[in-house]
């Protein structure tokens, strides 16, 4: 099985670690992020990019 992350496709830990702040507020603050099944809060947000960067189970 081949697991899709962020840093398979060539995204850098460099670049991931300095724009990780930013996506997470954007998201946070996308009108979108109002209909989710379950609220969510920054922190969990950004354990979520994590998780997709690393290839993390979501356990949260």
């Amino acid at each position: 099985m081949v697991q899709i992350r962020s840093k398979n496709i060539g995204v850098s830990g460099e670049l991931f670690h300095a724009h990780v702040d930013e996506m997470t507020a954007n998201a946070v603050q996308d009108p979108c992020t109002s209909t989710n099944p379950r609220e969510t809060s920054v922190e969990e947000m950004k354990k979520l990019y994590i998780a997709a960067f690393y290839g993390l189970n979501v356990n949260f």
